[in-house]
């Protein structure tokens, strides 16, 4: 015999969504967000207490510049010299170095190539110009000043260079060798195999001006040290003038008798 058949439906079963079925999926979502809030709590603070602070403090040597920007330079006491005057004055006229010239260039062969084609070796003209300049304490003094052509020859196939004095020089013959020296001494020594050149062979000319010797304190001025003495009183007043004799008394025997 057939059962009855119910005409209401059953009833949902109450854990339906918590273990089986689509309720398991937004347990999980839920339990990731929670753990991701969790993660952004403690993070947060520790970035914030952990993170590294922007340098404020200047360093030693601007904390110095800045200071000194600001507080006025310190004023000299009664004993202590003026800084302004242990500053060394500008010295007197320097000299003048004209514009190096090239006065030709040579290579092997029967071939001349125009001084206005070379090519200029700037590190001997360089080296020449503050060879001169440095070395102008071994320039002789004079009243009127003087002119040297100083001549430089460098030979790239035998790596050396001669220093001498042309012609346009007004030095005297025997004060040259010791400038030629110091000069010498002064420049600087070439890296050959480093210098670019498309000669061989180059000469080049420098004409430097010397000033005057400036006049020291100690000389006196013109005509000081000449200057001559007043004459003497001629000898000849003391004969032609002769000398008063005081009157010789003589007594009579008048006056004796007088007395």
């Amino acid at each position: 015999m057939r059962p009855p058949v119910r005409s209401t439906p059953p009833s949902p079963s109450p854990y339906r969504y918590l273990g089986r079925g689509g309720g398991e999926r937004p347990v999980r979502v839920q339990v990731i967000l929670a753990l991701v809030a969790a993660l952004v709590l403690v993070a947060v603070p520790l970035y914030l207490w952990r993170r590294p602070q922007p340098a404020n403090i200047p360093s030693a040597d601007a904390a110095t510049m800045s200071s000194g920007a600001l507080l006025p330079p310190p004023a000299p006491s009664a004993g202590s010299p003026d800084p302004q005057q242990l500053v060394a004055p500008p010295s007197g006229p320097q000299i003048q170095i004209a514009p190096i010239k090239t006065l030709k260039c040579q290579d092997p062969g029967p071939g001349r190539t125009p001084p206005e084609r070379c090519d200029g070796i700037r590190f001997f003209e360089d080296s020449l110009a503050r060879a001169i300049r440095d070395s102008a304490a071994c320039a002789p003094s004079t009243k009127s000043g003087f002119v040297v052509s100083y001549i430089l020859e460098m030979h790239f196939g035998k790596k050396r260079t001669n220093l001498f004095m042309g012609k346009s020089t007004t030095l005297s013959k025997s004060r040259r060798k010791e400038l030629l020296r110091c000069i010498e001494r002064a420049m600087q020594t070439p890296d050959w195999d480093r210098i670019p050149h498309q000669h061989l062979k180059y000469t080049i000319n420098a004409i430097a001006t010397y000033p005057a010797a400036a006049p020291s304190e100690d000389t006196p001025p013109s005509g000081g040290a000449d200057t001559p003495s007043p004459d003497p009183a001629p000898k000849a007043s003391h004969k032609s003038t002769p000398k008063k004799k005081a009157p010789v008394k003589t007594h009579r025997k008048g006056d004796a008798k007088h007395h």
